[in-house]
């Protein structure tokens, strides 16, 4: 009885207790948690319109992808300013009109843009071109002279057209007009350019003019006219849009010489201390038979005159007698001038005109 008891007691602490070579070997299995992934922001999209095509792009480029029209008037030293029209096109060429107000003076530039991050330089060989830097791409800066973009003024900045527009080529033109066989050719004073004019409604009355006058008699004479060329295969066409006056006995300025008083058309600058509107083309011509003729801004009027060495005597002029709102003030004063100088010099490529040694008038070659 005892040793049954004994047995059982054995047994039951068996069960009681779990062997330490056991649990030595018993290994943790450890699931890794699923890690969270960040959420991915969500795409921003904004829609076009008129102000974000205007912002330029964060990488610091500007991208010309399209033709640009770009206007406005910039600040002159000396005139009332310079009005732009720049025409950038996408291959690589610009073209620009440049005109100064007040003087009757347009250039014409071609030439090839090139963007340096956004900055825009205009690389011609015929007229010299400020640079700029685009702001927005609806907006160009003038770069002044460190080449920094002038931004916090906006008389310094170029708007884009909201749509592209075609330069307005027409200009003011001196030259040499012949005409032969009904076919006439006119030669710039200026670039040395001989053109073929086209036979349009406007160059008609020219024709008539110089097949009437017995002194030009198949000669080269003098014109001033307003004009334009053509484009792509007429680039050597002139298409006259307004004809103002034959010249006869002027020649073509030397521009790096300049030559006496006689014989050249001469456009007045200054009347004393006021500058004269170029737009109202003051000009006088004295020729080499002591005789004179001109346009005052409202009529024509013509003279006799007396030169010996420095000294100058204008007889009364004749004129004619329209009356122009405008210019009939200035005319008046300019006429008086004329006719009261007593001295000419011609100083560089300025005639000037004095009045007991006191300046009243000052011109330059007509180029145009």
């Amino acid at each position: 009885m005892k040793k049954r008891l004994l047995v059982t007691a054995l047994l039951l602490s068996a069960c009681s207790q779990l062997p330490t070579e056991r649990s030595a070997k018993v290994e943790t299995l450890v699931i890794p948690s699923q890690v969270e992934q960040p959420a991915e922001p969500e795409e921003v999209v904004i829609e076009n319109s008129d102000t974000t095509e205007a912002v330029a792009t964060d990488f610091e480029h500007i991208f010309v992808d399209a033709d640009m029209s770009f206007t406005g008037t910039l600040p002159c030293a000396d005139c009332p300013g310079i009005s732009y029209h720049v025409n950038l096109y996408r291959d690589g060429r610009f073209e620009a009109r440049q005109e100064y107000l007040d003087r009757n003076q347009v250039n014409l530039v071609k030439g090839i843009w090139l963007l340096e991050k956004r900055s825009l330089h205009l690389v011609n060989q015929q007229q010299p071109l400020p640079g700029f830097h685009f702001l927005t791409n609806n907006t160009l800066a003038m770069l002044d002279l460190s080449g920094k973009p002038i931004s916090h003024n906006q008389k310094y900045q170029l708007s884009r057209e909201a749509e592209f527009k075609k330069l307005d080529t027409r200009q003011a033109m001196l030259g040499l007009y012949k005409l032969s066989d009904n076919q006439a050719s006119f030669t710039s004073c200026r670039s040395g350019d001989v053109l073929t004019v086209a036979n349009t409604q406007h160059h008609l009355p020219v024709m008539r003019q110089y097949q009437q006058d017995e002194r030009f008699r198949g000669q080269a004479v003098v014109a001033t006219l307003i004009g334009r060329r053509g484009q792509d295969d007429q680039a050597t066409t002139l298409f006259i849009d307004k004809f103002e006056q034959f010249w006869p006995g002027a020649i073509c300025p030397d521009q790096q010489q300049p030559g006496k008083m006689q014989g050249i058309v001469w456009r007045a600058e200054k009347l004393t201390n006021r500058y004269v509107p170029q737009q109202l083309n003051v000009r006088v011509i004295f020729d080499q038979n002591e005789r004179l003729y001109g346009f005052a801004g409202c009529n024509s009027f013509n003279g006799q005159y007396k030169q010996r060495a420095n000294q100058l005597t204008v007889q009364p002029l004749v004129s004619t007698r329209k009356f122009c709102a405008d210019s009939s003030e200035l005319e008046q004063q300019f006429t008086q001038s004329l006719q009261s100088a007593d001295r000419a010099e011609v100083n560089g490529d300025k005639l000037q005109l004095f009045k007991n040694n006191q300046l009243i008038l000052q011109f330059k070659p007509a180029v145009n």
